[in-house]
């Protein structure tokens, strides 16, 4: 799933240029379409591998949780977000953010953990390696970060935030 969904926001970018609203809706649509697939529906996270047709895995690792496929996640939930206005994607950035934030960070801050078991338990304390390397995570919080500013008026602040989030007029 982590493929298809990263794959799917850079399309969403391109058709963003080419003015092709309907490849936007497809690439959003295929963003629910892996997250429903791939979403752990008993320990929460997103899946590493799956197979469409439910057989056996060749990986042994296809059930970890990996930092760089709920960083892409977020990233392509948030600008479908802001391109179609899908509730459901929204609803699905809020699921993934709350599950990657209260999993793959450090408790120390020094940086996040790479790999989680599918209980969502750390399983390799290593933060950089050949394949987990300072790439994802500040390119996930800079773009992240920079839909936020375009989603949200500067004059909003944190408490206001809060109160539209629970329904509340400020």
């Amino acid at each position: 799933p982590g493929h298809g969904i990263e794959a799917m926001w850079f399309i969403m970018d391109l058709a963003k240029e080419r003015g092709d609203q309907a490849l936007i809706e497809r690439c959003c649509q295929a963003v629910k379409w892996n997250l429903e697939f791939g979403w752990d529906k008993e320990h929460g996270g997103i899946l590493y591998f799956m197979d469409k047709l439910d057989k056996p895995h060749i990986e042994l690792h296809w059930d970890m949780k990996l930092w760089w496929v709920h960083l892409e996640t977020l990233i392509a939930c948030l600008k479908g977000y802001q391109m179609i206005g899908d509730p459901e994607l929204w609803a699905w950035f809020e699921k993934v953010h709350d599950y990657t934030w209260s999993h793959f960070p450090d408790p120390d801050g020094q940086e996040w953990f790479g790999y989680l078991s599918r209980e969502g338990k750390v399983n390799n304390r290593c933060k950089a390696n050949r394949w987990k390397v300072c790439f994802h995570l500040p390119r996930a919080l800079f773009i992240i970060s920079e839909i936020f500013e375009q989603l949200v008026p500067p004059s909003v602040n944190g408490s206001t935030l809060r109160m539209m989030k629970e329904g509340m007029t400020p």
